[in-house]
């Protein structure tokens, strides 16, 4: 069951965790707004879990913990809940609880053409204001394209735009790498998602 619509212009965090328990479907929270999340498509599903694949095998015995969608992250200083496509904890304080973190050292988003905004703007200054937030990874699904947004010195950021197979994604966070060919090797772009 979702949340009930009318519900959605007075609800608190607490009431938005207590019906998200029983919800069928994940929902989203913003400062007292409650947003149903957007169905992935085949290509966003396959991206993700290619993704979260390479870095369980890559983190095995490891202290950082990937997880894959649903996984609930508060963004408490801003009020915001998220379920980033995968996400990875570092830091074992981070957990609220079994289904909840407070903190992420690094976030992938693959991208919708329904929440690109959203994940480049709003969640991305959101991601910002966690304590242990090192990298963010954006993955286009209709064209081989991956941008990595890591911070710096100072809490600069710095951007890397990739989109040709021999080139590495690098989350120098946790040494992990991967290639885009290997990324996307399971991915068929139609002409409709072929970029003109």
């Amino acid at each position: 069951m979702g949340i009930p619509r009318k519900a959605i212009e007075t609800i608190t965090a607490d009431d938005y965790l207590s019906l998200e328990c029983r919800a069928e479907e994940r929902n989203e929270f913003y400062q007292g707004e409650c947003m149903a999340m957007a169905g992935g498509s085949r290509w966003h599903n396959r991206l993700a879990g290619q993704i979260f694949a390479a870095l369980v095998h890559h983190l095995d015995g490891k202290p950082c913990t990937p997880y894959l969608a649903d996984m609930r992250l508060c963004i408490e200083v801003h009020q915001h809940y998220v379920y980033p496509d995968v996400l990875v904890v570092c830091q074992e304080e981070a957990y609220i609880a079994d289904d909840m973190v407070k903190d992420a050292t690094v976030i992938v988003e693959v991208l919708s053409p329904s929440t690109e905004s959203y994940d480049r703007g709003r969640k991305f200054l959101h991601y910002q204001s966690l304590t242990s937030f090192r990298e963010y990874v954006l993955i286009t699904q209709n064209a081989m394209q991956a941008e990595v947004f890591r911070r710096g010195e100072k809490h600069k950021w710095e951007y890397e735009r990739l989109n040709e197979p021999t080139d590495i994604v690098n989350l120098e966070t946790l040494q992990f790498s991967i290639t885009l060919a290997e990324l996307y090797k399971a991915i068929r772009f139609t002409q409709q998602q072929k970029p003109a």
